[in-house]
């Protein structure tokens, strides 16, 4: 049946109506399956595992690294999300006179790139350019944090998920260093944080069934100050509602599909932070970010007495006006390049009092 099937399949590809030139062999077959034959998943399956098997690394937009990692390519962002993003960032900065903080964060797919071949990964996109032009347009207006050397300079270490697509706690460990040097504050050193090795042996959502045999498993690291402190962890919904938490951490991975939700128990609208015992005068700092903000944001909190976290995409026009910038010391934004060209809501920013 297979067999028969497959000849089925190839016949379509070869027909005078779609000759193979003009679009990669597999893909067509591939395409042929998925519409018109029976048991298409197995058999889309089966033309994975043969050009993988004969070479190919490249699945989607997804590669497979020589290290076992799933690393997602991202796309050019339009030149609409780049010019929105600039204006409303200025716009706000200008707006409430604060010189406010910039960071784009690369994903694994630029970093590692030593995981895949030269002919394979000369089509990645060039994130660093991107970086570069985006830090360029924000010059003496926006203050800038570029980490890409720092995470570069570190790639052989475990500062990726293997299969999310995220930094790990020891990316973020690297990221909160560079942050330290751009914020004015002194960074704490590896050995002033307790780590518990949290979940092991997970797969994360870049492995699908076929991909998971060539990729290799993530585990989730949880860093604590060891310095005793009290701390009050608030998420904040936009029905108004509100969770307290004594920790950031959650440590039962049963509740989650995705592990690295043990940090924060997921990210919600509005996080807020406070710490209720200080060492030192400190201060506050208000962060509009994303997911990435799992792997950073636990080293940050031993150098303030609060820090808000927004997810400008996640909360609602009431949520953000109960925030009040002048409550806050320092202001950043810190995205991850594949969140920022899949579009931020920006526009939400004159929600904020």
């Amino acid at each position: 049946m297979i067999f028969g099937t497959g000849i089925f399949a190839l016949s379509n590809v070869f027909s005078a109506e779609s000759l193979p030139s003009e679009e990669n062999t597999f893909e067509k077959i591939e395409k042929s399956l998925s519409e018109n034959m029976p048991f298409r998943e197995e058999l889309s399956g089966l033309m994975d595992t043969i050009r993988y098997v004969s070479g190919v690394r490249h699945f989607g937009n997804i590669y497979v690294g020589s290290e076992g990692s799933l690393l997602l390519d991202i796309e050019k962002p339009t030149s609409r999300i780049f010019s929105a993003a600039k204006n409303y960032i200025l716009g706000f900065a200008e707006k409430n006179q604060i010189k406010p903080y910039f960071m784009l964060i690369p994903t694994a797919s630029v970093i590692l790139q030593q995981e895949i071949d030269n002919f394979t990964g000369k089509d990645i996109y060039n994130q660093r350019n991107m970086i570069n032009n985006m830090y360029s347009e924000f010059e003496g207006k926006v203050r800038t944090t570029d980490i890409y050397q720092t995470l570069y300079d570190h790639r052989d270490e475990y500062i990726y998920y293997h299969t999310e697509n995220l930094p790990t706690s020891l990316g973020g460990y690297y990221i909160y260093g560079e942050l330290c040097n751009r914020l004015g504050i002194e960074q704490n050193t590896m050995d002033s944080f307790s780590v518990a090795y949290a979940a092991h042996g997970f797969y994360g959502s870049l492995a699908t069934d076929f991909l998971r045999s060539y990729a290799s498993s993530d585990f989730v690291s949880l860093y604590e100050y060891t310095e005793s402190e009290n701390i009050v962890f608030e998420h904040r919904k936009n029905d108004g509602s509100k969770r307290l938490s004594e920790s950031i951490f959650v440590q039962n991975e049963n509740l989650f599909e995705n592990k690295t939700d043990m940090i924060f128990g997921g990210i919600s609208p509005v996080m807020d932070i406070t710490v209720s015992e200080s060492f030192g005068e400190r201060s506050s700092l208000l962060v509009f970010g994303d997911e990435t903000a799992k792997s950073w944001l636990p080293f940050l909190i031993s150098n303030y007495d609060r820090i808000t976290f927004v997810e400008l995409n996640l909360a609602s026009e009431n949520l953000l006006s109960e925030i009040v910038l002048e409550d806050y010391d320092q202001v950043l934004f810190a995205y991850s390049t594949s969140a920022f060209v899949s579009g931020i809501d920006f526009e939400k920013l004159e929600f904020i009092a």
